[in-house]
C-alpha cells in the first residue's frame, strides 16, 4: 500500500489481516520513491494508492516503469471528492473512500480480476481525466470480458439490463458493461451529446433520425433502432435536439 499518512496504512493493514486473511501485504510506502523500490522487491499483483502525496502524485506512479515492468493493478485509496471519481469511473479503477469501510472493501476486492488490464491506457486516461478542462473522447469499459476502450462519439446509445448495461455502437460489436445504466449517466452528465430518454435508454443525440408520436412518442435512431420517449422528458428532449438543428 502507498499513503504518506501512517494512519491511514495502519487502518488499511489492521483491515487486511484481520478480515482478509488471504490477502498477503508484502510491503508499505509513503512516497512515490519507496513505492518504486518496494514494487521492484517485491513484485506485487494489487496495489492501494494514494494520488495525493508530497514530492510525487500516485498518478505518476506509472511513470517510473517500462511497459514491461507493469505487472500489477491499482485500486485508489482517497479522500477526494466526487468530480475524482468520476474520473476513476471514466477510466475504470476502483476506488476505496478514506476511511476505509470493510464492506467497501470487500467488495472492491471482489471485483478485482487480476488480470492487470491495459494499466498504462487505464493511467492515462486517468490523468486526462482530472485535468481542470478535461474533453474526454473515449471511456473505459468494464465488461466481463475485460476493459474495452470506446469513442464516445461511436456509442449510439446505453440500454438497461438489470445491473449490467448494453452499449450499442455505430461501428463494432456490442458491449455489456458490468455498471448499472446510471453509473454511465452520471459519468456523462456534462457531455450535452448524450440524453436520457426513458430510464431505460441513453442516447447519443448524434444519432436521432426521427420523432415519431403516432403510437406514443419514439425516437428512431441510426440503424433502425427504436427508443421509447418518457413523456415526462418530451420538453427536455426537444430543447436537447435543438443545437442539432439547422
Amino acid at each position: 500500500m502507498v499513503d504518506d499518512e501512517k494512519p491511514v496504512r495502519a487502518s488499511l493493514r489492521d483491515i487486511l489481516t484481520r478480515s482478509f486473511p488471504a490477502v498477503q501485504l508484502v510491503g508499505e510506502a509513503g512516497t512515490i520513491p519507496e513505492a518504486v523500490r518496494e514494487i521492484h522487491q517485491h513484485n506485487p499483483d494489487l496495489i492501494f494508492l494514494d494520488i495525493e502525496m508530497p514530492g510525487y502524485t500516485g498518478l505518476q506512479l506509472l511513470e517510473f516503469f517500462n511497459p514491461s515492468e507493469i505487472t500489477f493493478d491499482i485500486i485508489f485509496v482517497t479522500a477526494f471528492n466526487e468530480y475524482a471519481i468520476q474520473a476513476f469511473k471514466i477510466s475504470a479503477f476502483d476506488y476505496l473512500l478514506k476511511p476505509v469501510n470493510p464492506a467497501d472493501l470487500a467488495l472492491t476486492l471482489q471485483r478485482y480480476s487480476g488480470k492487470k488490464q491495459k494499466l498504462a491506457e487505464r493511467a492515462a486516461l486517468l490523468k486526462e481525466s482530472f485535468s481542470e478542462n478535461p474533453v474526454l473522447s473515449q471511456i473505459a469499459i468494464s465488461s466481463l470480458q475485460g476493459i474495452d476502450f470506446v469513442q464516445l462519439d461511436n456509442i449510439i446509445l446505453f440500454e438497461a439490463s438489470g445491473t449490467y448495461t448494453h452499449l450499442i455502437l455505430n461501428e463494432g460489436e456490442p458491449i455489456l458493461a458490468s455498471k448499472p445504466l446510471g453509473e454511465f449517466e452520471e459519468v456523462l452528465q456534462k457531455n450535452n451529446n448524450f440524453f436520457r430518454a426513458h430510464r431505460s435508454y441513453f442516447i447519443n443525440l448524434h444519432y436521432v433520425r426521427k420523432l415519431s408520436s403516432k403510437e406514443g412518442d419514439v425516437i428512431l435512431l441510426r440503424k433502425n433502432i427504436e427508443v421509447p420517449l418518457s413523456r415526462y422528458r418530451k420538453k427536455e428532449f426537444e430543447q436537447a435536439i435543438a443545437q442539432f438543428k439547422i
